[in-house]
């Protein structure tokens, strides 16, 4: 269910956001906006933190906490001091259980209840954008829904747009390089699995692929995806596309390893160290892409990888290499970034208005570029980019790069059409 989020623009560099973080300022002016007092802005979160999918959304919180305890540090420890003069009061973290109508609620209490400035963390299948719409509070988070694009005031980590039909290019270069000759692809019978995998098969076959099997239908948690892994042997498949959860990939792994396939899988979901801790003997050689700096990589090469393991290790050690955790990261930074750039007029909706004036977001060089100012709420614009990474041991390494660089860009949703270097300018660079 953990679906990347593909944003695309024009043309900036990454220096503009690393700027707007340097420093303190003087104290903070009054304001009259909900939440704000002269040295604080108080904040919350949504998230699915307990329930049978809450794996899939709840360390999101640790990645937020830990930014803003990195913000809020003095200067002396490492930190920033605040930002403007004021600290965050990250106070409310909220479990929603999995249940829509409970979301709705706890949505309504932070919003006209406990009166936060911003809602910087929503993680779950439950979301509706309703309440933050109609109060244009700002909002972030991590988009499984597909429902945060077109508002200026929902801003989703890496982009408020699922672009699904990015996913075939994506899919195609590996599939090319690992000389796949005939492909399976499968997802849950939900919209949230198999969207971004329909979008994929049908660009494979336009660009000329043989894609052998289809099964956008199984059942959660792949409790029948044994029975697909059979018919991928009967059908031929050597590479299998999937857009399940952990849960279900470690079925399907197990079961191509206990029928003696020898293919190339490549999973949308699963890369956290965790899974592979566990799971090391299924998943060697799988392909994952990734839109961040791989934790793998290296941290002289890449300061912001090593801002966020440092201060992860410092604050939230248990969710260091968690795909989730960095999402609240991602979040908190953007957050912070347009505060910062409201400066003395700290309000919502200058708040909203200078984060979408952002010419090029990257969370400090950590994740693939974000144009908030012309394409981040559409998304549909290339380039298109990916950083690939594959479990080698008990870890994951990055790979089909070139040179230094870990990331992979792409100009056209065409499968026929391969990366582009050099990359786009703003995307994260060895420094």
């Amino acid at each position: 269910m953990h679906m990347r989020v593909l944003a695309a623009g024009a043309m900036a560099t990454a220096a503009f956001i690393t700027g707007a973080l340097s420093g303190v300022g003087t104290a903070g002016a009054a304001s009259s906006a909900p939440g704000v007092t002269s040295n604080s802005i108080t904040v919350g979160s949504i998230s699915t933190q307990t329930g049978p999918i809450s794996s899939n959304f709840s360390s999101l919180i640790y990645g937020e906490k830990a930014y803003f305890d990195y913000v809020n540090a003095p200067k002396s420890k490492g930190g920033l001091g605040g930002i403007n003069g004021r600290k965050i009061n990250y106070k409310y973290a909220l479990d929603d259980g999995g249940n829509t109508t409970t979301f709705n609620q706890l949505a309504s209490t932070l919003i006209n209840q406990d009166h936060v400035f911003a809602v910087t963390g929503v993680a779950t299948a439950s979301f509706e954008p309703n309440y933050f719409v109609e109060a244009k509070i700002p909002t972030y988070g991590y988009d499984v829904t597909g429902n945060w694009a077109n508002e200026p005031n929902l801003f989703a980590a890496g982009g408020s747009v699922i672009y699904y039909p990015a996913e075939s290019p994506e899919v195609a270069y590996v599939a090319k390089a690992t000389h796949a000759k005939s492909i399976a692809i499968v997802a849950y019978g939900i919209a949230a699995s198999n969207d971004a995998c329909k979008a994929a098969g049908f660009g494979l076959i336009a660009a000329g692929y043989h894609v052998s099997y289809t099964d956008y239908n199984v059942n959660y948690p792949g409790s029948t995806v044994a029975t697909d892994v059979q018919r991928m042997k009967a059908a031929g498949a050597d590479f299998v596309i999937s857009c399940m959860d952990v849960l279900g990939n470690i079925n399907m792994a197990r079961a191509i390893k206990q029928y003696g396939l020898h293919m190339t899988q490549y999973w949308l979901n699963g890369n956290d160290e965790s899974t592979l801790q566990t799971n090391e003997s299924l998943m060697q050689g799988i392909y994952f892409g990734t839109a961040h700096v791989p934790f793998s990589a290296s941290t002289s090469q890449y300061p912001g990888l090593a801002l966020y393991l440092k201060e992860m290790k410092k604050y939230e050690p248990k969710y260091i290499e968690d795909e989730v955790a960095i999402q609240g990261w991602e979040s908190a930074a953007l957050f912070v970034a347009g505060v910062k750039a409201a400066g003395k007029n700290l309000t919502q909706a200058n708040v909203i208005a200078q984060t979408n004036k952002l010419p090029v977001f990257t969370a400090n060089g950590l994740i693939t570029p974000v144009y908030w100012g012309t394409t981040g709420h559409s998304g549909d614009a290339p380039p298109y980019c990916v950083a690939y990474i594959q479990a080698k041991g008990t870890t994951y390494i990055p790979v089909l790069n070139k040179g230094k660089n870990v990331f992979n860009c792409f100009n056209s949703i065409s499968a026929k059409k391969g990366p582009v270097f050099p990359l786009p300018t703003g995307t994260p660079e060895p420094a």
